[in-house]
């Protein structure tokens, strides 16, 4: 039998999302700028989503920005809150285990003036509050820090993180990612304490080009995309409106179903979990407790990742080496050298990732593959079982 668990990379749409969209990709055409009859659905549609979206995080619709992805969702928060803040400073404190679009946006935001300064994270992959506020000044314009680790899987306290960043500096800005946890367990923008949070589609069963953020008001944010006034003037540029509404029906079914949901994923993620490590010189990279529902990722003792990634596809496992958004970098993940591990180990990672549609054949089918391809590839290696 052959298993899907690649989902952090492309999940397939439910089909109540499908259908919600489908008319805007056909019969339904107008822009919801327009004045006429003809624009006044796609309004109401993109209305709607926006109530749907904020109503996921506890926030009013019009504090709902949507963007094309994640990945703009993060750009717009890193380098529209510094720019409209550059009275607080030109410093941005973030984490070793932020995704790499966050950290690229950190970067670039910075390269002219100001620094960033990148926290270091225990062995299970969570930030201490502590480090955090050391690290931030009186010249901190903008702290940014990721609720779920795609890589690693660990969750962190962000409330913890948020006070603890402002008892250095009340005012300094504070962005989180939220893409990989808003929609698969609760996310409450109020009781987080950020001034922006970042969306994703895929989290939530939306499709990957579509992404959304919130920001606080008062937290002044200046757009990334620059042209026509939509999104408030915050994000130019026709919307993608069948992604907004698939966004957006994904939101209402995840409120909705969210507690069935994990009760679904929360068993099978540990029948994986146990199945993987049950074999030899196998390892769990991040937390074994508190870490993303349906995400597993292991390193392999004499195996590399991408060979292992292959000798499960083979077996008619999808799954992917190291990580959903780093598979063909080449490079070990950021965040494996981050808790610490050394070659090989950062070099024989592979990522498992479920969803709520995941059944319990496909997981025994993967721990099969995985204790067959094991062994067989170890076999293959001139060099033999390098654990370390």
């Amino acid at each position: 039998m052959s298993a899907y668990l690649d989902h952090a990379a492309g999940t397939p749409l439910d089909p109540r999302v499908r259908a919600a969209a489908a008319p805007f990709l056909a019969e339904v055409f107008a822009s919801p700028s327009g004045v006429h009859d003809a624009a006044r659905r796609p309004a109401e549609a993109m209305d709607a989503a926006r109530v749907s979206v904020g109503a996921l995080i506890g926030a009013p619709a019009d504090e709902i920005i949507f963007t094309s992805s994640p990945t703009e969702a993060r750009n717009l928060a890193v380098k529209g809150l510094l720019r409209a803040n550059r009275a607080l400073g030109g410093r941005i404190v973030t984490t070793r285990v932020e995704h790499p679009a966050t950290l690229a946006a950190c970067r670039t935001a910075t390269r002219d003036a100001g620094e960033v300064v990148e926290v270091g994270v225990d062995p299970e992959g969570r930030v201490s509050p502590h480090e955090l506020a050391s690290a931030v000044d009186d010249a901190t314009a903008l702290v940014a820090v990721a609720h779920g680790q795609g890589e690693i899987g660990a969750v962190q306290e962000i409330a913890a993180l948020v006070d603890a960043a402002r008892a250095r500096r009340q005012e300094v800005r504070v962005f989180v990612d939220a893409t990989e946890t808003a929609g698969l367990i609760p996310v409450d923008a109020g009781v987080l304490g950020a001034d922006a949070l970042a969306l994703g589609g895929p989290a939530m069963g939306a499709p990957a080009w579509c992404g959304a953020l919130w920001v606080r008001p008062g937290a002044r944010l200046h757009p990334l995309i620059e042209g026509g006034l939509q999104e408030a003037g915050k994000r130019a540029g026709a919307e993608c409106l069948p992604a907004i509404v698939a966004m957006g029906a994904a939101a209402d079914l995840a409120r909705a179903e969210m507690g069935a949901r994990l009760a679904t994923m929360r068993p099978l993620t540990e029948r994986l979990m146990s199945g993987v490590l049950a074999v030899p010189d196998v390892r769990l990279n991040g937390p074994r407790e508190g870490r993303l529902p349906g995400h597993v990722q292991v390193s392999v003792g004499g195996v590399e990742g991408e060979s292992l990634t292959l000798a499960l596809a083979l077996r008619g496992v999808a799954a992917s080496p190291g990580s959903a958004c780093t598979a063909h970098a080449g490079k070990a993940a950021p965040a494996l050298e981050a808790i610490g591990l050394q070659p090989p180990w950062t070099r024989s990672a592979v990522l498992m990732t479920l969803r709520w549609t995941t059944t319990p054949d496909e997981v025994d089918a993967a721990i099969a593959a995985f204790s067959e391809a094991v062994p067989a590839l170890r076999a293959m290696s001139p060099v033999g079982v390098r654990g370390a």
